[in-house]
């Protein structure tokens, strides 16, 4: 496990250099996997359950409801100018929805068999990219709690097919229920690109479940956004999402016009360091 520590000298909010790195490449995926959750958006009051206005350059394609296990997801699309100023599709982003019921945590967390349906939607989504001439438009898994776990499931299953793991096939998983080897790659100049990492909000509750699966094989990066002992606050993924996306707009133009736009305060780490 690596640690995003604060604590630099010098540096803006005290953040580390490499926390700054990851929360740069991860800042937007955090918030999919937070918009991913629009039916509990619909019915709470809940600041934590607020949904994010994206960036202008992310649409949202498709958006699944529950279906009789519980399973949901969405899919999300990057567009960006090409050479001659028209907008292309450059990335897909395939968000798998995490626990919010008895439904999730029987079929997803305990049974599994919603991994097994995040994998026929990704062989379906990528079949039809290829199918209508988007073969070289890569997608990336995103997902938090069970959402990463069938995320996490998806890797494993393509690690052990023949040609294994596309390359460009990237993953964004945030305070995952359980987590495999096939997430060792960071960000930084030693990754690979796109990058597969996992980012947890120290001291959440998926924690035990993580060490309970996987023991010590596995890595991914731990941020103490919020300090304190609050295991089930520290899980919710608006929380983590508003740290990373405030952490990126220090250095990222589209991060701090985010933090802007959602009105996103500065998380308790830093408000601690001040007082």
């Amino acid at each position: 496990m690596t640690e995003l520590s604060r604590g630099c000298g010098g540096a803006p909010g005290g953040w580390c250099p490499p926390t700054e790195q990851v929360a740069k490449a991860s800042w937007e995926y955090a918030q999919l996997a937070q918009n991913a959750y629009w039916q509990t958006a619909l019915e709470s009051d809940k600041p934590r359950d607020e949904q994010y206005v994206l960036p202008s350059e992310l649409k949202e394609r498709y958006a699944s409801a529950d279906d009789e296990r519980g399973y949901a997801y969405s899919v999300f699309d990057r567009f960006e100018p090409d050479p001659a100023g028209q907008e292309r599709l450059a990335e897909t982003v395939l968000v798998f929805r995490g626990t919010e019921g008895p439904k999730d945590w029987w079929y997803g967390n305990i049974l599994g068999k919603q991994g097994r349906r995040g994998f026929t939607t990704y062989r379906q989504l990528r079949a039809g990219m290829d199918a209508v001439g988007y073969r070289d438009v890569p997608i990336t898994l995103a997902g938090h709690s069970l959402g990463g776990r069938i995320a996490d499931e998806v890797l494993e299953r393509l690690s052990k097919e023949p040609e294994g793991i596309p390359p460009h096939l990237g993953a964004y998983l945030f305070n995952a229920t359980a987590i495999s080897p096939e997430l060792r790659e960071g960000v930084g100049d030693a990754a690979t690109v796109p990058p597969r990492i996992a980012i947890s909000e120290a001291g959440e509750i998926a924690g035990i479940l993580r060490l309970a699966d996987n023991g010590a094989d596995w890595d991914g990066y731990a941020i103490d956004c919020r300090p304190g002992f609050s295991l089930i606050e520290s899980h919710y993924m608006r929380g983590l999402a508003d740290c990373l996306t405030w952490i990126a707009a220090r250095e990222d133009p589209a991060a701090a016009q985010s933090v802007e736009r959602n009105e996103i305060g500065a998380p308790r780490a830093e408000e601690r360091a001040v007082e």
